[in-house]
């Protein structure tokens, strides 16, 4: 009898041990990213950039008394990311604290918390990276700081300035001159200098130059809001040209920087030269025009991208249901995929400016926010070949000062489907469905995959309905 009971127990301990190994390792498949669920996913993303072995990290959260935007990359080396995944986190909880700290006195704005990222190739395997951060909390201002790092990506390791500069008092004083004089020949930073406190920056022996990083092509200052101009030149940027630069340089840099980028560019050069010949010219399709033109109008619109995945699966479904879309892109994800900006053009769909950074722009200086667009404007161009020719400001925010900063109209919505929230696409659907008429603008984002997943059936929806899908200026 007890033989049969310890039997039993054993075969109900078993298949409970089973279930619970199962459930954990179907838990680990789900989020085999790192992260717990599907809406968690969405929020934490990380994604294949255009830069060899270097991948992007993004998170946005979108709180009632808080907004964050935090970019930053993610390479193959446990060294290099430690410190990356470090100094954001750091940037994260401090700006947390600083919105608990301040919650009582957070009334007329939200908080807002962007922390952008570039990425500049130096030579092979090796990039500049540069942090952007800016927060605004309480008070007139927003802060503004920037961060560099130059990492070695071969060799999983982070190359210090004194590798590369020659720290001497001389130099010193030749760098002084040269940033003083770029300065003075711009016409956007030189009424805000303070020459004074740049030669004290320049020649101070414990000045690391923290904030300087390299192109291909030149030396880059990064100053900080107020360190050595007045805070209406925000976070002055000087460039100086390598060639201007080497006598500063150390002879192993002198030698990286003219020999390797010679190689760069004469590979760079015959790719280019190959892809024009090699590339077939091909005419897209005529499609047969079997959607329903009626009356009623609606303008599908999406923020935030574009996205490497998500995009390219909206555009397919946009050309399957015959659909025009406006597309309201951010600068610093159209500088990491700027092929995806192209196909947008060529498939025939409006491009929108939605900032550079998603920074509030009714926090920011009316210089700072004209900076925000037309940086946007110039990266579009650059990926598209033309402009984009619609604006949205970030969260919806705007006022007399941003409006009149920008040459065109807002552009917000009528239905906000709420996608970023609710990450289902069913929910989504929903949405559309009890809210839609003639005219309606449509919110959506296309870095979220349940976003994508909801498309067909809204695009499925509305074409029965008898809808016509045009962009926003054709509404």
């Amino acid at each position: 009898m007890k033989s049969a009971k310890a039997k039993i127990t054993s075969s109900i301990l078993l298949i409970l041990g089973l279930f619970i190994v199962g459930y954990f390792v179907n838990v680990m498949l789900q989020s085999n990213d790192g992260y717990a669920s599907e809406a968690d996913k969405d929020k934490k993303r990380i994604e294949v950039s255009k830069y060899p072995g270097v991948d992007l990290f993004t998170e946005i959260t979108e709180k009632k008394n808080y907004n964050m935007a935090i970019h930053y990359p993610k390479f193959k080396s446990d060294k290099l990311n430690t410190e990356m995944e470090g100094y954001a986190a750091s940037v994260k909880e401090d700006f947390l604290a600083s919105v608990e700290e301040n919650k009582e006195y957070i009334k007329n704005h939200a908080a807002a918390l962007s922390l952008a990222v570039e990425i500049h190739p130096v030579v092979e395997n090796m990039y500049s990276i540069v942090f952007s951060e800016e927060r605004y909390v309480v008070g007139a201002n927003a802060q503004q700081k920037a961060k560099v790092y130059i990492v070695d990506a071969k060799k999983s390791d982070f190359i210090q300035k004194t590798e590369i500069l020659k720290d001497t008092t001389q130099n010193r004083e030749q760098l002084y001159a040269l940033i003083n004089k770029k300065f003075k020949e711009s016409k956007e930073y030189s009424p805000f200098l303070f020459e004074d406190e740049l030669k004290i920056w320049a020649t101070d022996p414990n000045n690391k130059f923290n904030g300087m990083y390299f192109t291909d092509k030149a030396a880059v200052f990064q100053f900080d809001k107020y360190e050595v101009t007045a805070g209406a030149a925000g976070m002055p940027k000087i460039s100086i040209p390598l060639d201007e630069m080497q006598n500063l340089l150390t002879d192993e840099w002198k030698e990286k920087l003219q020999i390797e980028n010679d190689k760069k560019d004469e590979k760079d050069e015959s790719k280019n030269n190959s892809k024009d010949k090699d590339k077939p010219q091909e005419d897209k399709p005529v499609k047969d025009d079997d959607s329903p033109k009626g009356s009623k109008r609606v303008a599908l619109t999406f923020d935030d991208g574009p996205h490497p995945k998500n995009t390219l699966k909206i555009l397919d479904l946009l050309e399957k249901y015959d659909a025009k879309a406006t597309f309201f892109m951010l600068g610093n994800r159209v500088d990491f995929y700027p092929e995806i900006v192209k196909e947008v053009a060529n498939q025939g769909h409006e491009l929108g400016n939605h900032t550079w950074n998603h920074k509030d722009l009714t926090t920011l200086s009316k210089a700072e926010g004209i900076k925000e667009v037309e940086r946007t404007n110039q990266a579009i161009k650059s990926a598209a070949g033309r402009e984009a020719t619609a604006f949205r400001p970030p969260y919806g925010a705007v006022n007399k000062q941003v409006q009149s900063a920008i040459s065109s109209p807002a552009v917000l919505w009528t239905i906000d489907t709420l996608d970023w929230k609710s990450h289902n696409p069913a929910a989504i659907l929903k949405i559309v469905q009890e809210n839609v008429r003639d005219g309606s603008i449509i919110l959506l984002h296309d870095i979220h995959a349940t976003t994508a997943e909801a498309v067909e059936p809204i695009l499925k929806y509305l074409h029965k309905e008898g809808y016509e899908f045009v962009n926003v200026s054709e509404l």
